[in-house]
C-alpha cells in the first residue's frame, strides 16, 4: 500500500487521490497525519505537504485542496516532459507541480464555478477554459499525469503494486432528433421547406421530398441497422430518446406521433431505452419527472 503523509486529510484531497491512484492506476493507498506512522511504514510512501520530512518522495502542496469554498486562482501553465501542467511546486518537489490540486481543478471543473459570462443557453463557454486557452482541451492530461507519477514512484519503489483494471463497453445512442424530415407534421415540414428555399438549399429540398414521397429513407432513420449491428456483436446498448414538447431548443418529433411512439417501443424490445433530457427539463424538475413518466407509459 502507498502511504501518503499530509498535514490535513480533506474531502478534496481524498477524492482526488483516490481517483488518481485507485481508479486510474489501480494502486492501493491510504493517508496518515502522524509522522511516526509514516516513518514506521516500510512500503511505498510519499509526502504531500508544504515541506518534506526528510528526503522522501515529496510533492509540495498548493492550498487549493485545503480551502473551503471557491476562490479566484492565478494559474500559470508550464510543461512536464511535453505535457501541460500548472500549480508549480518548486525545486524540492519530486514532481514539478501539484498534481493533486491540478487534477482536482480539472476533475471538478472548478473554473465553471467562478464568475463568467455564460453562452446563449446558459453554459460555460469552452473558450473561457484553461484547457482551450492553452491548447490541451483534447488531451487527457489527468490520466497522463497519473501514469507519469506512477513511473516516478516505481523508480523509487520498484515493488509498488498495481491492479489490472477491468474493461467494459456500453454503446450509448442519444437520440435528440429521430428523423430529419419524416414525422414532422404539415406546419414544420412546410416551414422547413421554405427555410431551405430561402437559403437556396436545393439539395435539402430534394432530399426532403424524396423522404416524404418514400423514394428515399430518412437519413437519420438507422435504428434497426444499429440493432442488427448490436445483435451481431453482443454489446450492452442503451438508447436515450428525447421525448419532449417542441421548443426553441428541443426539436424532435412530436411525442403524440404514433409512429414515433411505436419506434421507441420497438427499440425497447432489443435494447434498454430511457429518456434523454430536453433543454427545458434540465432546469425544471417537474417537467423532467413528467417526461420520464410519459416515456415509461409507452409500454402500457
Amino acid at each position: 500500500m502507498l502511504l501518503i503523509f499530509t498535514h490535513k486529510v480533506t474531502n478534496r484531497l481524498t477524492y482526488t487521490a483516490k481517483h488518481l491512484f485507485e481508479r486510474i492506476l489501480g494502486v492501493e493507498m491510504g493517508f496518515t497525519t502522524k509522522v511516526e506512522d509514516f516513518i514506521k511504514h516500510n512500503g511505498p510512501k510519499m509526502t504531500y505537504s508544504k515541506q518534506p520530512l526528510q528526503n522522501e518522495f515529496f510533492i509540495r502542496s498548493n492550498d487549493l485542496l485545503f480551502e473551503q469554498g471557491i476562490n479566484d486562482l492565478e494559474i500559470k501553465v508550464s510543461d512536464w516532459d511535453g505535457i501541460p501542467c500548472f500549480f508549480a511546486s518548486g525545486e524540492k518537489s519530486t514532481v514539478p507541480f501539484d498534481i493533486f490540486s491540478a487534477s482536482f481543478f480539472l476533475l471538478s471543473r472548478y473554473e465553471e464555478y467562478l464568475p463568467h459570462v455564460k453562452d446563449s443557453v446558459g453554459r460555460f463557454p469552452v473558450k473561457e477554459s484553461i484547457a482551450y486557452q492553452h491548447d490541451f482541451l483534447e488531451l487527457p492530461v489527468v490520466d497522463l499525469w497519473a501514469y507519469k507519477l506512477l513511473e516516478a514512484l516505481q523508480e523509487r519503489f520498484p515493488d509498488l503494486e498495481t491492479k489490472e483494471k477491468s474493461y467494459s463497453f456500453t454503446s450509448i445512442i442519444n437520440v435528440t432528433t429521430s428523423h430529419a424530415y419524416a414525422m414532422r407534421g404539415i406546419s414544420r415540414t412546410l416551414g422547413g421547406f421554405l427555410l431551405d428555399l430561402g437559403n437556396f438549399r436545393f439539395r435539402e429540398i430534394w432530399e426532403r421530398f424524396s423522404v416524404l414521397l418514400r423514394i428515399k429513407k430518412d437519413p437519420y432513420d438507422n435504428f434497426f441497422d444499429l440493432v442488427e449491428i448490436h445483435k451481431k456483436f453482443p454489446i450492452k446498448t442503451m438508447f436515450f430518446f428525447q421525448f419532449a414538447k417542441h421548443s426553441a431548443h428541443d426539436k424532435n418529433v412530436a411525442t403524440t406521433n404514433n409512429r414515433f411512439r411505436y419506434l421507441i417501443k420497438s427499440i425497447a424490445d432489443y435494447s434498454i431505452v430511457s429518456l434523454s433530457t430536453s433543454f427545458v427539463s434540465t432546469s425544471d424538475k417537474n417537467v423532467l419527472s413528467g417526461r420520464e413518466k410519459a416515456i415509461g407509459q409507452l409500454d402500457q
